[in-house]
């Protein structure tokens, strides 16, 4: 194989690795250089292959602890779960099937579905149950 197909690779991996940067397709880069190596050395295509294959595989390994290390470092830690369980106020009728709802809770505004079908009006309590995607997931407080 030419060795100017891995190096076709190589630059693949790295815009790849450039426009994601998960620290993933690097390591593909690196076996690619092996190979572009075996292949200048005058190693066969299977060999060039193998090069490739345990070059990544190794790079990849030795990098992936240190890579999940890192990125667990990076995890910005929000304030949004102590929200559940608070009393939130409807400050526009909640209902699902109409994809409308928001509620007054902690002092800021959030976009909230009922955790069952109902619908709940405005001004009502509700207890705030979880938290789905960028809305809060209520139930009404039943008064006895």
């Amino acid at each position: 194989m030419d060795y100017a197909i891995w190096i076709i690779i190589v630059i693949g991996m790295l815009v790849i690795e450039a426009s994601t940067v998960n620290l993933l397709s690097i390591w593909f880069a690196v076996g690619a250089l092996g190979a572009v190596v075996a292949n200048l050395l005058g190693a066969g295509v299977y060999v060039q292959i193998m090069v490739f294959l345990i070059v990544s595989g190794v790079t990849l390994g030795i990098a992936w602890p240190f890579i999940k290390k890192y990125r667990k470092r990076q995890t910005v830690a929000t304030n949004y779960d102590m929200l559940i369980g608070q009393t939130a106020i409807v400050t526009d009728e909640i209902s699902n099937e109409k994809f409308a709802g928001a509620v007054r809770v902690a002092g800021k505004d959030w976009s909230a579905v009922s955790d069952g079908d109902e619908v709940i009006c405005e001004g009502e309590k509700v207890l705030v149950k979880s938290i789905s995607g960028v809305k809060l997931v209520v139930d009404k407080i039943k008064n006895f």
